[in-house]
């Protein structure tokens, strides 16, 4: 569609479009008038979802803008929910049943009268608590709980007059966040002044309150959670921890690892010890043994002397305690006391030995006391260390013995000591949650105790200006739109031919020319239809002749040109059309014989051509030639210039085939009014492939405003004004004045 079909579009439905802007403007205006007059009221809430700081984040949130989003959205929707709206309902209504009369301030003189309509002094007595505004919001609930499908509910809770409802309060309230900062913005509406005002203070106060009971109410839970789990998991590692206690008193374990290397440090002491021990050992006895081969002699003696061994017997017995306590007890003034009898014992030992020996001499010729002296100290050396070995023996076995106690301990231990690293790890984690749980709580405390409002709701003054002006102006461009939109898209939905392009496009014959519509609607009354009717009657002919001018002049009978006009379907003007054509072609002094199956013709028709009737019946069936046709059959076709023909619809009608292929010329009459279907297509191909020649397409009935493309610009009245428009539309700015001849 072109600008120029676009507004000629408007133009034809002008005045339809013009009375519904002016209907629906009337009707918004007149609905308008006498409304009462309305009070705004806004307040600013600083929420710090942003940039504020929390228990969480000292320094404040990260930049996330799902985040800050959602929390925005969960803030509205709290703000905006049937229990928070509802809620503040019941508290303005508890307020304005405190009053005895209206306060300025609170609720106006006409808002009081229409309190004093929906709360009846009856019920007021069994609602109100006086000097207790709390009790009295209780009532309420408890009669709204109680009365749900009452009609004072209804009126009251339900209705969207009523400043108490869910309903009024919601339609009257704006919620918005301010730009990209924590500041939210809300707006309340309403014909008084008072109410306006303490609407959103409850509101500010209500949902603050509601918003704390949710966030804290979802940590609750979670907190309670971790609680009981924190609490099983300490009485768990108290049992393991108890467990793992016991254990070790039973096998009086202080530090088993440092207890194993103690053990194994003293064994190999004790190894080396033996070893050192073994060597002494092996030393002492060959003296021994080969000092007892020098005294030989006196061996005898010295064997069997009651003192001698008595006190080598009580030497050996010392050394043997000195060597026990050494391993074992470490007691020093025990040591100390028997090391001074051992030393005493061996200086007795000595001495008796000398005397008793003093002038022997070995069979050597070696002084006996020397030897003695010698032997004395080998034997009680040997004592010493046979002493010792034996208790390093000892010893060694318990070595044995606590190695033994002491390996399965270790495995058992080390289960006890895990299953209370497990407890006390589950313990710290759970205690981890818990104290995450807690900080999230009192962030969520914290945060909501942070809501601050920084623009409080301001009684107003005076009523905000009236919007009718705008309300009766959007009417009527709504009412200009709306059926403006339904035209356009009828216009465009519509699938009848009504343009050239169209036909062509959809019936595939190339078009031979137009007429236009005789039933002119009140939109084309500047158009000049018989002006209009005369050309188009002349361009038909006119390309009537220039197709013969093609053929050469030479038909298939001398003398006479055959023109077949038909339809495809009924009512499509076929008959006028050829009526028209025959009279048209008579004025340019052709002679022109015209044979149709209808006879409604006007006499000055017939005065100007000649006009058979021929009948539809079995001989025009199987015709062979246009004199069939002719009652009398001596009519001779040779004397005309043009014979014109034209068929009932070929979709529904039969019709003579050898008379039909022997035409000259063939023109399809289609009704610009009318949709082109496979039915009209699958006739079309039919008939066309008994002609010799390819049908014409002559529209028939197209609107003034599609004539232009085909005669061009079509000669209107129009004013200055509508001819500056189509230059501009048409971007033909110097047409009119390169058309003007120079002086």
């Amino acid at each position: 569609m072109t600008l120029v079909q676009f507004f000629r579009l408007i133009n034809r439905n002008i005045n339809l479009l013009l009375l519904c802007s002016l209907a629906l403007a009337c009707l918004v205006f007149f609905s308008t008038y006498g409304l009462p007059r309305t009070y705004e009221v806004r307040t600013e809430i600083y929420t710090g979802l942003v940039s504020g700081t929390s228990v969480e984040s000292v320094e404040g949130y990260a930049g996330d803008w799902m985040r800050t989003s959602n929390q925005f959205d969960n803030l509205i929707n709290v703000i905006k929910s049937d229990q928070t709206l509802g809620e503040v309902g019941v508290r303005l209504l508890a307020s304005h049943m405190m009053l005895n009369g209206p306060k300025k301030k609170i609720i106006g003189e006409e808002a009081w009268a229409y309190y004093k309509e929906l709360v009846t002094p009856e019920f007021r007595d069994s609602i109100l608590v006086i000097d207790s505004q709390e009790l009295t919001v209780k009532n309420i609930n408890g009669f709204k709980e109680k009365h749900y499908d009452s009609y004072m509910v209804s009126k009251l809770f339900a209705s969207d007059n009523s400043p108490y409802s869910t309903n009024g309060i919601s339609k009257e309230l704006k919620i918005g966040r301010i730009a990209n900062s924590d500041l939210v913005e809300m707006t309340y509406s309403w014909t008084d002044a008072g109410i306006c005002q303490n609407t959103l203070r409850i509101l500010n106060d209500v949902f603050k309150q509601k918003l704390l009971t949710i966030r804290i109410g979802q940590t609750n839970d979670v907190v309670d959670y971790f609680l009981e789990k924190v609490e099983g998991a300490r009485l768990n590692l108290v049992k393991e921890e108890d467990s793992l206690r016991d254990f070790r008193i039973r096998n009086k374990i202080i530090n088993y690892e440092q207890q194993t290397q103690n053990i194994a440090s003293l064994q190999n002491d004790l190894e080396q010890e033996y070893q050192k021990e073994l060597r002494a050992q092996a030393a002492a006895q060959a003296a021994v043994s080969q000092l007892e081969k020098k005294l030989e002699l006196n061996k005898k003696v010295v064997q069997f002397s009651n003192e001698l061994l008595t006190k080598r017997k009580r030497l050996s017995d010392i050394n043997s305690k000195i060597a026990e306590l050494e391993v074992y007890y470490q007691d020093e003034a025990r040591l100390e006391q028997l090391r001074n009898e051992a030393s005493k014992l061996e200086a007795e030992l000595k001495n008796s030995l000398s005397k008793r020996h003093e002038y022997s001499r070995t069979k050597e010729g070696v002084s006996n006391k020397e030897v003695l002296q010698e032997w004395l100290d080998a034997t009680i050396a040997l004592d010493a260390s046979n002493a010792k070995l034996k208790i390093l023996s000892n010893r060694e076995s318990f070595f044995k013995n606590a190695y033994s106690e002491f390996s399965p301990l270790g495995s058992q231990l080390g289960r006890l000591e895990r299953a209370v690293d497990v407890a006390e790890k589950k313990y710290l984690e759970l205690n981890n949650s818990l104290n995450t749980a807690l900080t999230k709580q009192q962030s969520e405390s914290l945060s909501t105790g942070g809501l601050v409002v920084t623009v409080p709701p301001k009684f107003p003054i005076e009523p905000v200006k009236s919007k009718r002006l705008l309300l009766v102006l959007v009417a009527a461009i709504v009412g200009f739109m709306v059926p403006f939109v339904l035209i356009f898209l009828i216009e465009f939905l519509d699938n009848t031919l009504k343009s050239v392009e169209n036909a062509e496009s959809k019936t595939g014959m190339k078009l031979l020319g137009a007429f236009p519509s005789l039933n002119l609607r009140s939109e084309y009354k500047m158009v000049q239809l018989d002006w209009l009717v005369d050309k188009s009657i002349s361009h038909l002919v006119q390309n009537i002749r220039y197709e013969e001018h093609l053929k050469g002049g030479v038909t298939k009978r001398a003398g006479e040109f055959s023109v077949l006009v038909f339809s495809i379907r009924d009512e499509e003007g076929k008959s006028f059309m050829a009526h028209s054509l025959a009279k048209e072609m008579t004025r340019l002094d052709k002679r022109v014989l015209l044979l149709s199956s209808d006879d409604r013709v006007e006499n000055d028709e017939i005065d100007s051509y000649d006009f058979i009737q021929y009948d539809i019946n079995k001989d025009f069936l199987i015709a062979t030639k246009l004199e069939d046709l002719v009652p009398n059959k001596s009519e001779d076709f040779s004397i005309y210039d043009y014979v014109f023909m034209d068929f009932e619809a070929v979709l529904t009608e039969p019709y003579p085939i050898e008379v039909v292929e022997k035409f000259d010329m063939a023109i399809c009459v289609v009704s610009s009014k009318l949709s082109w279907s496979k039915s009209d297509k699958f006739a079309l191909e039919e008939f066309s492939s008994v002609l010799n020649t390819k049908p014409r397409l002559l529209l028939n009935g197209l609107d003034p405003d599609h004539m232009d493309s085909v005669l061009g610009e079509i000669k209107k009245t129009r004013s200055p004004l509508r001819k500056f428009i189509k230059a501009i539309l048409t971007l033909q700015f110097n047409s009119k004045i390169a058309s003007k001849p120079k002086r």
